[in-house]
C-alpha cells in the first residue's frame, strides 16, 4: 500500500503551485501597473489574491479528497486518485490563463460568454482555422503545463513522504492570512478608486480574468473622498417579448418574383475590392450599386450575419435565438415558394445560425462542409454544388442560394494559382507567429485567399450570364465584418470597432438598377429594408427592421451601428464610439476619431453624437415589449 502524502506536503504543493499561477498571472500586468507607488502596491496585492483565487477550483476539491483519504486507510488507488485530481486540477487552471492571455493580446478581452459559446457550440473550435502547426503547439504546451504540475507534485510529496511532518499547518495559515490580507486591501483600494473614477486602477483591473469590481460610494462620501458621478456611459437593456415586427406585414408578391444570390465572405474588409485582388467582383461592381463606406453589425460573424438577413442591431440575437424566430425577409421567401440551396464551408451550429437566420429552413436546403480539405478546397465545392443546383432546380418558382466562403478566415488559405502577394507566411502558427515582425507575409495570405474568393464568386456570376440569369436575379456580396492587420494595434476582429475591423466590400446587382456609387455610410441593417420591397412588402422598413432602402433617391445616413457580445457602437463620418451594454464594473467607452485614432476630448465627442446615442437606446428595445 502507497503511503497517503502528509498534509504538509500538499500544503506545499499548493504553495509552490500558487507560485507557478502568480508568476502567470503578473504576465497579464503591464508597466504602468507599476507607475506609482499606489498602484505598484495594488497590482501585487491583486495579482498574489487572485491567483489564489484561480486556484480555489483546485484547492476544494483536492483538500476534500485529502480529507476523505486521511479518515481511512487509504489504498493505493486512492492515493493515484488524489495525484491525478491534484495535477489535472492545477494543470487545466494554468492551461486556462494560458489560454486567456492568449486570447486577450490577440482580440483585447479575456475568456468571456462570446468564447464560451465558441468552445462548447458544436463547430465553434473548428471555425477558428488553426493550423496543424497551431494545434501541435497548443497540445505541445498543454502538456508542458501538465508536466510542470506533474513534477511539482512529485517533488513536493518525495520530501516528506514517509517522514514525520514539519508542521507546515501553521505556515499555511499566515500565507492564507497574508493572502486575505492582501484581497481586502485591494477590494478597499478597487472600491475607492471607483468612487473617486482613478482611472490607473480601473483600467489596470481590466486585464485581470474574472475580475470582481467592488464600490461602495456612499461609504466613500462619508468618509469625505470626492466622489466622481456615476457614468452614464453604459447601456442597460432588458428584452422582454419580442414584437416584431411592430405590425404584421402587408405583401403583395411580384408577379415576376426574383431569385436572390446571396454571397457573405469571411472577415471580407473594405479595401479588398480593388481591380489587383478582386478583379471579377471590380468588374462586376461596376455595373451595379457599389458601397464604398458599408459597414457591418458587428464585428464578428455572428453579428455580422445577423444583422444583414433581421436588419436589427446584433444586440437582439439573445431574444431571436431564445424563440426561435427566424428573419422575417426569410419568411416571406418561404411564403412565395421559393426554392433554397444553401451553402457554408464552416458551420450552421457555430454560430448557431440554425436556431436563428436559418430556424425554418428545411434541413435537406442546408449544405455545410466545415471539415476535411483545406476551406479553399470546400469554397470552391460549395460553388460547384451551387452551380449544379442552379440548373437542376425547377425552373417553375424563384431560387434563393446563400454561400458563405471560409478561405479568408485565419489562417487565410488558397491554392498556389491563386498567389498575387509575395512573400507570405508558409506556415502560420497563431501561438509562435510574431505579430509585429510578421504581419506583411501574414496579410499576403489574407490577400491570396482573398483571390481565390474572387474566383469563385466570378465563376457564379459567369453562370449566371451563360444561363441568362442575371436580368431576373438579385446578386449580393457581402464581408460578415472586416479584419485589422495591426493598422491599429491588433490583429483580426472582435476586439475594437474601428473600420477594419467593421467596414466590409458590399456590392448589389438588383436587374433593372443603373449603376452607382454611394459614397456615404451605409449598413448591413439596410439590407432588409432594400430586399423586402422587392418582395412586395408594403409596409415601411422601420416596421421591421432598423435600416433603411439603399434604392431610394434620398437614401442617407448619418451613422452606422455595429455590436459585440456585450457593446455597441456608433459609426459615423466624425466619431467611432463603442459602449458597454448591460455591463458591470468599469465602463470602458471607446472614442475614435475619423482616421480610427483615439480621441484626446472624450467628453466633447460624446455629447455631440448625445441625439444618436438617445435613438440608439430606444432602437435597442424598439422590438420588444414588456411582458403582460
Amino acid at each position: 500500500m502507497s503511503p497517503l502524502p502528509s498534509r504538509d506536503s500538499i500544503n506545499r504543493f499548493f504553495v509552490l503551485s500558487g507560485l507557478w499561477v502568480t508568476l502567470h498571472v503578473s504576465v497579464f500586468t503591464t508597466q504602468q501597473a507599476y507607475s506609482t507607488l499606489a498602484v505598484a502596491l495594488w497590482t501585487l496585492a491583486t495579482t498574489v489574491s487572485y491567483a489564489f483565487l484561480y486556484l480555489l477550483p483546485a484547492l476544494l476539491p483536492g483538500y476534500l479528497l485529502y480529507g476523505f483519504l486521511a479518515r481511512r486507510a487509504a489504498s493505493r488507488g486512492g492515493v493515484v486518485a488524489l495525484a491525478i485530481l491534484l495535477i489535472g486540477l492545477t494543470g487545466m487552471v494554468q492551461v486556462l490563463l494560458f489560454a486567456d492571455r492568449v486570447i486577450y493580446s490577440m482580440y483585447g478581452f479575456h475568456i468571456n460568454g462570446f468564447v464560451l459559446d465558441l468552445v462548447f457550440t458544436p463547430g465553434g473550435i473548428a471555425s477558428l482555422g488553426a493550423s496543424r502547426s497551431t494545434e501541435l503547439t497548443a497540445t505541445l504546451v498543454v502538456i508542458a503545463l501538465l508536466a510542470l504540475q506533474a513534477a511539482t507534485y512529485y517533488w513536493a510529496t518525495r520530501r516528506t513522504a514517509g517522514r514525520r511532518p514539519r508542521r507546515w499547518m501553521p505556515r499555511a495559515r499566515w500565507l492564507l492570512l497574508a493572502v486575505l490580507s492582501f484581497a481586502v486591501g485591494e477590494r478597499v483600494a478597487y472600491g475607492f478608486s471607483a468612487a473617486a473614477n482613478y482611472q490607473p486602477i480601473l483600467f489596470a483591473s481590466e486585464r485581470y480574468p474574472l475580475y470582481l469590481p467592488t464600490t461602495f460610494r456612499k461609504l466613500a462620501s462619508r468618509l469625505g473622498v470626492s466622489v466622481a458621478s456615476e457614468a452614464a456611459d453604459g447601456l442597460h437593456v432588458k428584452h422582454s417579448v419580442l414584437n416584431y415586427p411592430l405590425v404584421p406585414l402587408r405583401v403583395e408578391p411580384p408577379a415576376r418574383p426574383l431569385n436572390i444570390v446571396w454571397l457573405a465572405v469571411e472577415s471580407l474588409r473594405y479595401d479588398l475590392l480593388d481591380r489587383t485582388i478582386m478583379p471579377q467582383l471590380w468588374d462586376f461592381s461596376e455595373h451595379a450599386l457599389r458601397l464604398e463606406q458599408h459597414y457591418s453589425g458587428g464585428n464578428t460573424t455572428q453579428m455580422g450575419i445577423f444583422s444583414m438577413f433581421y436588419g436589427l442591431y446584433g444586440n437582439y440575437w439573445f431574444p431571436m435565438q431564445a424563440a426561435r424566430r427566424s428573419p422575417l425577409l426569410m419568411d416571406v421567401l418561404q411564403q412565395q415558394n421559393y426554392q433554397f440551396s444553401l451553402h457554408t464551408s464552416q458551420s450552421f451550429t457555430y454560430p448557431p445560425f440554425q436556431e436563428t437566420v436559418f430556424a425554418r429552413m428545411n434541413p435537406a436546403d442546408m449544405h455545410a462542409l466545415s471539415e476535411g480539405p483545406p476551406a479553399w478546397q470546400r469554397d470552391r465545392q460549395n460553388i460547384d454544388d451551387i452551380l449544379k443546383f442552379i440548373d437542376s432546380r425547377d425552373q417553375s418558382r424563384p431560387f434563393m442560394t446563400y454561400m458563405f466562403f471560409e478561405g479568408t478566415h485565419a489562417n487565410y488559405t488558397f491554392p498556389p494559382e491563386s498567389v498575387i502577394a509575395r512573400p507570405y507566411l508558409e506556415d502560420f502558427n497563431y501561438l509562435s507567429a510574431d505579430f509585429a515582425q510578421q504581419m506583411v507575409p501574414i496579410k499576403n495570405r489574407y490577400i491570396n485567399a482573398a483571390h481565390h474568393v474572387d474566383q469563385q464568386i466570378g465563376r457564379i456570376i459567369a453562370h449566371l450570364r451563360t444561363r441568362k440569369l442575371l436580368d431576373d436575379t438579385i446578386v449580393i456580396v457581402l464581408g460578415d465584418h472586416g479584419e485589422e492587420f495591426m493598422e491599429r494595434g491588433r490583429w483580426g476582429h472582435a476586439a475594437d470597432f474601428n473600420r477594419f475591423q467593421t467596414s466590409t466590400v458590399a456590392v448589389l446587382w438588383v436587374p433593372g438598377q443603373n449603376a452607382r456609387r454611394i459614397s456615404g455610410i451605409s449598413s448591413h441593417l439596410d439590407l432588409p429594408a432594400t430586399l423586402m420591397p422587392l418582395l412586395g412588402v408594403q409596409n415601411p422598413p422601420a416596421d421591421f427592421s432598423l435600416g433603411q432602402n439603399l434604392l431610394a433617391a434620398d437614401f442617407h445616413r448619418d451613422y452606422a451601428v455595429a455590436a459585440g457580445w456585450n457593446s455597441i457602437a456608433y459609426l459615423g463620418e466624425k466619431f467611432k464610439i463603442s459602449f458597454p451594454v448591460n455591463a458591470s464594473g468599469v465602463v470602458r467607452v471607446q472614442v475614435l476619431d475619423d482616421d480610427d485614432r483615439p480621441v484626446s476630448d472624450r467628453d466633447q465627442a460624446k455629447s455631440e453624437i448625445r441625439p444618436a446615442m438617445v435613438e440608439m437606446m430606444n432602437n435597442l428595445t424598439r422590438f420588444s415589449r414588456p411582458k403582460g
